[in-house]
Formats: C-alpha cells, structure tokens, sequence
C-alpha cells in the first residue's frame, strides 16, 4: 500500500469552558434590571441617567469595597455609615474655623481612619463579638456628630473642592465612576492576586489553623477595620463634594446598602468566601434600584423595603450553600 504516511496529530487544543458563576447570574439581573426599567420609563436608556445610577452609589461602592475584606473574615462593621457623617462633619468644622481646605481634608481623614483603627483595636484584642463591637461604636460616633454639630449643617464649601466629585471626564463620564473603578481594581489585585485575600477567607474558615501557621490574624484584623474607617472618610469628601452640605443625618441608611452591596456581591456573611467582583455588580445593582425606583415615582421606603428583602434572600441563600458544602465539599465562585 502506497501513499504519503498518516500522521498522528493528537487532538486540537481545547477551548476554555464556560462555567456559569454566581458573578455571571449576577451580571444577567443587572442587564435585566435595566431593560425592566428601560421599559417602564424608556428615559433610562439614555448613557447620562445610566451613568448618574453610577454615580450616587460611589460612597457605597467606596465603603462597599473596605466592607468585603471585613465580611470576608466573618465580622461585619455596623458603623461605617457613621464614621462617613462624623468625618464630613469634622471637614465641615476644621473649613468653617480654619478656612484651610488642605486642613479640613486632612482632619477628615483622620477623624475616619481613627474610628477605624479604634474599631479594629477592640475586635483584634479583645475578641468583642464585631457585630457588637460596632453596635456600640456606631452610637458612639453618631453621638459625637450630633455633639460637635448640634442640629447645625456645614455647606457653603469652595467650588474648587465640589469638582472632586461634579467634573466630567471628556465632558461626560462623572469622575466618581473613575474613583470606584480604580479603587475596585487596587481591591481586586490585592485581594485576588496576592497572600491577603486568602488569609482572610482562612480567618473567615479557621482562625486556628493561620495562627499556628504564623499568620499575625491580628495585626490584619487590626489593619482591614482601620483601611474600612480611611475609605469611610474617602467617600466622605466624595459624598460632600456632590452634596454639598455636611449633616447629622448623613449616614442614616447607608450601612444597609453597604452590607447588602456585599453580601449580594457572594460574600458569606458567615466568613471564609468573598468576591470583589460581586461586591462591584452588587453596588451597580443598587445603584440601577434607586434610579429606577426614583424615575417611576416609588418613594425611599419602598427602596428600602426592597434592600431589606434582598438582604434576607441572600442570607437564606448562603445559609443553604453553607449546608451543602459540609457535604459536597467547597463551593466554588
């Protein structure tokens, strides 16, 4: 039998697998959400009003980000809607006495930082429960808002200062948005890429295990609640540069959205599992609520109401998952 030899060439290379993650459901309900609402109200097709969704959750997203390392762990902190209105009221104070902006910016800075690392201190050392650590603290610095300023309100604040958070990127793009995707992508390639991400997850599993492996759980508790307080404090000035006025009211609701952010984003509020990428589309999937809400008439109770029953869809839905992987084994996202 003649002819050229047949060559064995093995098989082709494969093509990756698409898996189906929590991130993609959670990306398909976005785009649902926007088509609901296009819809309704065909106005919110429009890239400014997509945007502007954007950009009124940037505080959240900011503080969100900080809260996925926390939750990660297992704990929770309940006042970093507080520690954003004492910084905003200690900016609007140090302006008003001082006239420094420079001065203000930086007081407010480390008015959030310390309640951060105040937080931090007792967790870390004490082993005071977090969920009851910053039940306290939250009271704590909303009483010292409301003690510094009274019933007061600070505004009136340079027009220099209000484009940290009003300028337009090309003229159209908020530079909020700019803010919370370059914050995501710090949070990510720190969380993901390096030795962080899985030493809370492992303090979230079995705090025992990265002690005795050699791992200072402390000094990362100690760290991850103080980074929580400086991005309080950045979505503080964010907040005031869009608003324009420091109040004792500010920080009224934001732990809820924060928290649900998260928690939505595939972060087990039960420690060990955590996704920055989740806590990003979380925050886009508010943001896209309140607007939505806001263009078809539906008042801020009923945004709440819906925030509350997310909340506790997604913690039935973890606490299932947690069932199932004591069986199945880890649950991969």
């Amino acid at each position: 039998m003649s002819g050229a030899p047949v060559t064995d060439v093995g098989p082709g290379p494969r093509l990756p697998r698409f898996r189906f993650t929590y991130q993609w459901a959670l990306g398909a309900l976005l785009a649902a959400l926007v088509v609901g609402f296009g819809l309704l109200q065909p106005v919110f097709f429009h890239l400014n009003v997509l945007l502007d969704a954007v950009t009124i959750v940037g505080e959240i997203g900011i503080m969100a980000l900080a809260m996925t390392f926390i939750i990660t762990t297992g704990g929770i902190d309940l006042s970093v809607g507080y520690i954003l209105e004492l910084s905003a009221i200690v900016f609007g104070v140090v302006l008003k006495r001082s006239g420094s902006l420079a001065e203000a910016i930086v007081a407010s800075l480390l008015a959030g930082t310390a309640c951060g690392l105040f937080n931090g201190f007792i967790i870390s050392r004490t082993r005071i429960p977090p969920l009851v650590t910053t039940l306290a603290t939250m009271n704590l610095y909303r009483g010292l808002s409301f003690i510094i300023a009274g019933t007061s309100s600070y505004s009136g604040f340079p027009a220099g200062f209000k484009l940290i958070s009003t300028y337009l990127v090309f003229g159209a793009v908020p530079i909020q948005l700019f803010y919370f995707v370059l914050l995501f992508v710090f949070f990510h390639l720190v969380y993901a890429r390096g030795s962080l991400g899985r030493n809370l997850k492992g303090i979230g599993f079995n705090e025992g295990v990265l002690l005795f492996s050699g791992i200072r759980t402390k000094s990362l508790l100690l760290g991850i609640y103080t980074l929580c307080g400086l991005m309080c404090a950045v979505a503080a000035l964010v907040y005031l540069g869009r608003l324009s006025a420091a109040k004792t009211s500010m920080g009224d609701g934001l732990n809820l959205q924060v928290i649900t952010a998260v928690v939505l984003g595939g972060t087990s509020i039960m420690g060990g599992v955590g996704s920055i990428v989740g806590t990003f589309l979380g925050v886009l999937l508010i943001g896209v609520l309140r607007k939505g809400f806001t263009l078809i008439n539906l008042g801020g109770n009923v945004f709440n109401f819906t925030l509350g029953l997310i909340l506790i869809v997604a913690l039935v839905v973890f606490a299932v998952l947690e069932e199932r992987k004591k069986v199945s084994g880890p649950l991969k996202r």
